[in-house]
């Protein structure tokens, strides 16, 4: 890896609650959490239609097809600085891209979405406890503190009110393969803050996607051989359509910027949204009824978040 803090000066965080935070930083933290609850409805809707890997293959490839003409001029003006940095930026693409996703399509075949959504609300852990042991970010009693509480927020929706449903909750190998891509996920939130400095987001989403792209092509090579291939029709165009846009143009864009700004630990927290989103989108969709423990659980999620972002008190002279 030709890439380390030193070389590329990755940018410090803003203290939370600081005024030099754009209000906009926290929206756009908010909005992948309810990007991916779409991707998960869907990828689950859908599991028995397209095959996992060709799912998170051409969900890629025709996101890289919409980011090339917006990419390729940043591409060109900075390649010696790609260049320089092509092992990291495969490692991003990898993890970010192919394995991550490729994790979650395949547990959807085997576990439920609530299940999905309840493995994933450990990611501010898994965040917070590899941001601590590579990025040396200690972890505060407050942020301990908001984890558990945003955590419990998340378990009341998933159980819906009832918390004792959880002792009857037991992983299954999709859970596992959910938790795989959940780490991997994590893994990306802290190495993202080691981004080549002075590269241009748009650069680096495309140089990402790209390598995540091209390790796809074994995956789906196995898979076709395997499974076969899949029926393109309106179901399964706008499911691909969906999937390109907005869990990974979109959302690809708002978390690297918001990482930047408030850093992997406290952007990390706003993924404890999933199951809130899920919640909602069900409703909206499915027809499911909003009820008080969807309330409760989204307020115990925002107490958490809060607890973690905000500033430390002032000590007294």
């Amino acid at each position: 890896m030709t890439t380390t803090p030193a070389k590329t000066g990755a940018a410090k965080t803003i203290p939370a609650g600081s005024p030099a935070i754009p209000a906009s930083a926290w929206w756009l933290a908010a909005l992948p959490p309810l990007f991916f609850s779409g991707n998960f409805l869907l990828a689950r809707a859908m599991r028995d239609a397209i095959p996992p890997f060709q799912m998170s293959f051409w969900r890629w490839a025709v996101a890289l097809a919409i980011l090339l003409p917006f990419c390729l001029p940043a591409i060109r003006a900075q390649w010696p600085r790609i260049r320089a940095n092509l092992p990291f930026l495969a490692l991003l693409g990898g993890i970010g891209v192919t394995a991550f996703n490729c994790f979650v399509y395949a547990a959807l075949h085997h576990t439920t979405v609530v299940n999905a959504a309840l493995v994933n609300s450990l990611l501010p852990i898994a965040t917070f406890l590899l941001a601590f042991l590579i990025l040396k970010q200690r972890l505060a009693p407050r942020q301990i503190l908001g984890i558990a509480v945003s955590l419990a927020g998340a378990a009341v929706v998933i159980a819906r009110g009832d918390l004792a449903a959880l002792r009857s909750f037991s992983p299954n190998p999709g859970d596992l393969l959910v938790l795989g891509g959940m780490s991997f996920w994590a893994l990306y939130t802290v190495l993202i803050r080691w981004r080549p400095l002075g590269l241009e987001p748009i650069a680096l989403l495309g140089i990402t996607v790209g390598f995540g792209v091209l390790f796809h092509l074994p995956l789906v090579a196995w898979e076709y051989r395997n499974l076969g291939g899949f029926t393109l029709d309106a179901a399964s165009a706008g499911t691909i359509l969906y999937l390109a846009i907005f869990p990974s143009i979109l959302a690809y864009i708002f978390w690297n910027r918001s990482v930047a700004v408030l850093g992997p630990g406290r952007t990390g927290m706003f993924m404890h949204l999933l199951p809130i989103f899920s919640a909602v989108l069900a409703t909206l969709f499915l027809g499911e009824r909003l009820a008080l423990y969807h309330a409760l659980g989204f307020a115990l999620v925002v107490v958490g978040i809060l607890i973690v972002t905000r500033p430390p008190a002032a000590k007294s002279a």
